[in-house]
């Protein structure tokens, strides 16, 4: 796994851009996140690791609902915030100890999920959480009108190294890899207007008008198998 440097459309990876994305990201499954909140035994929670933690946007809800040791990692020094419980590293390559796990759209840049899951369930407590916030399922988007725009934006994202089915498949990675499933569901968001950063760090050529686009947005709780 590689911090990014550029774009298949050759917009240099401007980290000021890609920290409004995450916030717009992070604003978007506000909701989702209340209701997976709600469903997780945070209070008696000893250790938390988010393993691509970007900004650490996550973390400053997750300090006020839980009295836990939460660690950060993130691939990309650039991004990730200064202070106490934040690590640069490769999480994909190591997954940390803990006694929960939570990620926001991360599984789109694991190679291998169930092979990652598998590691993960050796460090993660017997009986322990992991909680998906949102993850994207781009296969599935919708754009209206569309006239080859989901053809030629899910090309772009594929070229920037994402894997863009993976959102769809997470309950077959996670059983697959000793995890129960616990609760889940998705949401078609409503219809609106992408990014246009976004967009122009995966597209060459946008198009005069944008389309208004629908994701498809999953998540999560899956209760670990496996015994270390």
């Amino acid at each position: 796994m590689r911090s990014r440097t550029g774009y298949p459309a050759g917009t240099p990876c401007d980290r000021r851009v890609l920290a409004g994305i995450y916030r717009r990201q992070f604003e978007e499954i506000r909701q989702m996140r209340r209701n997976v909140y709600s469903l997780l035994p945070l209070r008696s929670t000893g250790t938390v690791f988010e393993p691509g933690c970007g900004t650490g946007l996550l973390a400053t809800e997750l300090r006020d609902l839980t009295g836990a040791r939460y660690t950060g990692m993130d691939i990309d020094p650039d991004v990730l915030p200064d202070g106490e419980g934040f690590i640069q590293g490769d999480a994909i390559a190591g997954p940390v100890k803990a006694d929960m796990y939570v990620s926001s759209f991360f599984f789109s840049i694991v190679p291998d999920p169930v092979e990652w899951l598998a590691r993960v369930g050796r460090v993660l407590t017997p009986g322990g959480f992991y909680a998906v916030m949102g993850e994207y399922d781009y296969d599935a988007l919708e754009a209206t009108p569309d006239d080859g725009f989901s053809v030629r934006l899910l090309q772009g994202l594929r070229e920037s190294g994402l894997y863009t089915g993976h959102g769809g498949r997470l309950d077959a990675y996670f059983s697959a890899s000793g995890f129960t499933k616990l609760h889940g569901g998705e949401v078609l968001s409503s219809p609106s207007v992408p990014d246009r950063d976004f967009l122009a760090m995966n597209l060459a050529e946008l198009p005069e008008k944008l389309p208004y686009i629908k994701w498809r947005i999953v998540w999560g709780i899956w209760r670990n198998r496996g015994e270390r």
